[in-house]
């Protein structure tokens, strides 16, 4: 009786701790993870909201002094064109989000499938999807890019279908790996055990099982897609012209333009760009360190 009592007293003082304190715990193991959630809640907000609480019309010409520095009326001064960079860089978020999270969830949601399905399939799908992507890897995505361009012309959706098929691959061979060794578990052999199908035990069992190790490498991808874009913009292959994108602000005449000694007309687009990329990869980190019991603490 004694030790029953003292059983009962010892579950009824053990508490789990409230959400909020879960979650601060959590913020202080992954400073850097909560930093790159809020880079990135960040980015989301301005591509949402952001041509609506910029200070100026990104497209105005002449708001102000061309090529004037920063100042108190323009934070990040202005361009060659008289246009307020600051705004810019707000509305160009919506551009780089568009792309990037249609690229990613497209192409990359698409290929963690057919990752997953390759390794637990195996057999001839194994050798369709592996070769496939060898074969992609073999060729140029900037040819690829000029194919679709020539094809469905330019604009955001050539670029989008441009940038998801080079995402397609991309983490293919990871969640491969993953899924062959997730197949062997003990779980698997149990379902099979009592007569769980093939598609049952692969679309509630392993995919569901492999899919923070697919976010994770979706967050990643998030960084590749915004690089992606942005180098095409500044290749001058992206968007229109004068349209707000943080790619075509550091192309062209703007590189010239800073040489010269006027560094912020590209220096704030291009931290933009290395801001989102960086709380990209870092959220991802943070991800994977807390859903990897081997790499908690």
């Amino acid at each position: 009786m004694e030790g029953s009592s003292a059983l009962e007293m010892g579950w009824t003082a053990y508490k789990r701790p409230g959400f909020g304190r879960r979650m601060a715990r959590l913020a202080r193991q992954q400073p850097a993870g909560v930093f790159g959630l809020i880079v990135l809640s960040v980015f989301v907000f301005l591509g949402i909201f952001g041509p609506a609480i910029t200070p100026y019309d990104p497209k105005e010409l002449s708001v102000c002094e061309p090529l004037g520095g920063p100042s108190l009326g323009h934070l990040f001064g202005c361009n060659r064109n008289g246009q307020d960079v600051l705004s810019r860089v707000i509305a160009g978020a919506r551009i780089s989000l568009m792309i990037s999270s249609a690229a990613v969830f497209i192409g990359a949601g698409a290929g963690a499938f057919l990752g997953v399905l390759s390794g637990y399939a195996g057999r001839w799908v194994d050798y369709l999807i592996q070769r496939s992507g060898e074969a992609y890897a073999a060729f140029p995505a900037l040819v690829l890019f000029f194919l679709l361009r020539t094809a469905f012309g330019p604009g955001i959706k050539t670029i989008v279908i441009a940038i998801a098929i080079g995402a397609l691959f991309g983490g293919n061979r990871i969640l491969r790996g993953a899924t062959i060794i997730e197949r062997n578990m003990v779980y698997v052999e149990a379902a099979r055990s009592v007569g769980c199908s093939g598609p049952r035990i692969f679309f509630r069992h392993v995919i569901i099982n492999l899919l923070p190790l697919t976010v994770v490498l979706m967050s990643g991808a998030l960084g590749g897609a915004i690089l992606a874009e942005s180098g095409l913009a500044f290749l001058g292959l992206g968007v229109a012209p004068g349209t707000p994108s943080w790619g075509i602000d550091m192309s062209g005449d703007n590189i010239s333009v800073a040489r010269l000694g006027y560094w912020h007309v590209v220096v704030f687009p291009g931290i933009a760009i290395s801001l989102v990329v960086l709380a990209a990869n870092l959220l991802g980190d943070s991800l994977r360190d807390i859903w990897d019991p081997r790499l908690r603490r």
